[in-house]
């Protein structure tokens, strides 16, 4: 019995220890942002989501990464553009630090 407390104790030690380590990493870095919104990008040809593009053509599928920029990064948020050579659109993602998708339009106006 007693090992077993001595084992349950070491184990909650550092599953409380990785907690606390990866309290401060909730901000995602600019490259992940941009890895979010191409995997938004794809998930938008599938589905209408209900932002403000909708369901996207089947053309989307086809960005790069180099159709991707950070538009703006500021101080609570992150904003992501993605041009479509083909359709000569361009789309803009809204998303937190964190890396939600907050909304998604044709103008960087949110």
């Amino acid at each position: 019995m007693k090992k077993l407390i001595v084992t349950l104790f070491i184990v909650l030690m550092f599953k409380t220890g990785s907690v606390l380590a990866h309290a401060e990493h909730g901000k995602v870095s600019p490259k992940d942002a941009i890895q979010i919104a191409m995997k938004t990008t794809q998930q938008l040809t599938f589905k209408d989501f209900g932002f403000t593009v909708g369901k996207l053509n089947r053309n989307w599928k086809g960005l790069t990464v180099e159709d991707y920029k950070l538009y703006a990064a500021e101080a609570n948020r992150y904003v992501v553009s993605a041009s479509n050579k083909i359709s000569e659109e361009t789309i803009y993602f809204l998303m937190s630090m964190s890396g939600e998708v907050l909304k998604v339009n044709s103008e960087a106006k949110f």
